[in-house]
């Protein structure tokens, strides 16, 4: 077979409705990596499938406690705007499959055609929403780990051989692999400004679209129309330029949030990484699920015992706290109602509080049975946007949102995952996030970092200021500014 396509080749670029008009032909095959394979890199060892990405700039990922998918090199990339981006997107995806052509002996999710996503959090942003489908896909799961290879019509896919052989050649070019924690020196907490710690050495943080006091004026403004009626709960967000002293490849900062957050999902699409905590949706065999996170308490560093002791503090304030089960509770009823017309059975046990290195949620889980043919990317549209991340009621806070947040989201609080060849698939919400310039952060290239949090009309704006540090800290430690 021929050899792998240079993962910085062109890729096929297409609106949704020329994609669906006149769909891309693809090639693609599955095939199990064998023991010899997978011992050659490394995933049989924690962290394996990191390692593969060490150096990446062009990196996808999908990861969680060391599962799921990594990848790169961009075959097909289908782009979309407005209001019915999803829509466009999953009409469009069906064509591409139903036009394509592979070999897939595994047959369970993530294997045969998939394609990653992350599309807007506002119809009217000037980004697009975009489902990529790369030259290499390689999977890891219970039962073990696979790769997907593409091409275009007319071409060969890299055999599973070729893509080890490559992968290899490249670790030996630079060097071992050591995904970990950022540089010693951190904190645990964010930059000079922003909180306890410091940047390195010609690293800096500074304000994006607004500075600080900006971003709490826009808050008592939104707060003085919420307590006129115009909405329950707001969510609003802000972000911040983040300049590493030094160039990090994306592949390097996914490697640091996945040890970091293990418990998360570590993404990677079209510039856009983060490790999120909170599952839009999971389809797999008519069954969703899905978990609302609303209401949130903040970690200080520490270690040990100290540190189990203020989480159960931390947990107990939070369950009993008004204001934060006022705001779960209009988050886990938005879901539901979005739900309900799409699926036979929906079940939503007791909130729970979920622990992170760097916050405290109240958190729920919905799980049920979609009707009919309903795919991922149909639950997607219906959900996005959640009271989560828009507010309560939805129409009137995203108009709040358009009218004060004074920034363009972009793909920041949009969804985020993958969909496979029958429209199953996993999709977040792309918090504990950054847009990328390019591939990866750096001295020329900074990082677009975002925190928001649920605003309510009794909510303490310098608490809401606080809540955003603490919920960029992810990512700014991961760039090592932290």
């Amino acid at each position: 077979m021929a050899a792998p396509t240079p993962a910085d080749a062109v890729p096929l670029v297409v609106g949704a409705a020329a994609a669906r008009a006149r769909p891309a032909r693809l090639v693609l095959s599955t095939d199990r990596l064998g023991p010899a394979q997978v011992r050659a890199l490394g995933l049989d060892a924690p962290g394996g499938l990191m390692r593969l990405l060490a150096g990446r700039g062009d990196a996808l990922s999908w990861v969680r406690h060391g599962l799921g998918l990594v990848g790169w090199g961009r075959l097909l990339e289908i782009e979309a705007r407005g209001t019915a981006r999803v829509e466009e997107l999953r009409a469009a995806w069906r064509e591409v499959v139903y036009a394509s052509w592979w070999r897939d002996p595994l047959v369970r999710p993530g294997t045969g055609p998939v394609a990653l996503g992350t599309i807007t959090f506002s119809a009217r942003s000037a980004q697009r929403s975009v489902l990529l489908v790369p030259k290499v896909l390689i999977g890891l799961d219970d039962e073990g780990a696979w790769v997907t290879t593409a091409a275009l019509s007319g071409q060969e896919p890299a055999s599973p051989d070729e893509v080890v052989a490559e992968v290899l050649a490249r670790q030996e070019r630079s060097g071992p692999a050591r995904p970990g924690p950022a540089p010693a020196g951190r904190t645990g907490g964010v930059p000079s400004g922003h909180g306890a710690g410091a940047p390195a050495t010609g690293a800096a943080v500074t304000a994006a679209s607004r500075t600080e006091p900006e971003y709490l004026e826009g808050l008592r403004a939104v707060q003085e129309r919420m307590r006129a009626g115009e909405a329950d709960k707001v969510v609003i967000a802000r972000d911040v330029l983040a300049t590493p002293a030094r160039h990090l490849p994306t592949g390097d900062i996914l490697a640091r949030l996945a040890h970091d957050y293990p418990s998360c999902w570590t993404f990677s699409v079209d510039g856009m990484v983060g490790a999120s905590p909170e599952l839009l949706v999971r389809l797999r065999q008519r069954r969703l699920e899905s978990r609302v996170l609303a209401g949130t308490a903040r970690r200080r560093p520490g270690t040990g015992h100290q540190r189990q002791e203020e989480a159960a503090r931390l947990a107990a304030w939070l369950k009993a706290d008004s204001k934060n089960n006022r705001e779960h509770a209009l988050a886990r009823a938005s879901a539901i109602e979005a739900l309900e017309p799409l699926c036979s059975v929906v079940e939503a046990p007791e909130r729970f509080v979920l622990t992170l290195p760097n916050v405290l949620h109240l958190a729920s889980d919905i799980c049920g049975v979609v009707a009919g043919d309903t795919g991922a990317l149909s639950l997607v549209g219906a959900l996005h946007p959640t009271a989560a991340v828009g507010g309560t009621p939805t129409p009137a806070a995203v108009a709040l949102i358009d009218e004060l947040e004074g920034m363009d989201r972009g793909r920041y609080a949009g969804p985020v995952g993958w969909v496979d060849w029958h429209g199953e698939g996993e999709w977040c919400i792309a918090l504990r996030s950054a847009e990328l310039s390019g591939q990866g952060a750096g001295p020329g290239a900074p990082a677009r970092v975002f925190g928001g949090g649920g605003i309510m009309p009794d909510s303490d704006p310098a608490d809401e200021l606080a809540e955003t540090r603490a919920k960029m800290r992810p990512v700014l430690c991961a760039l090592g500014l932290g």
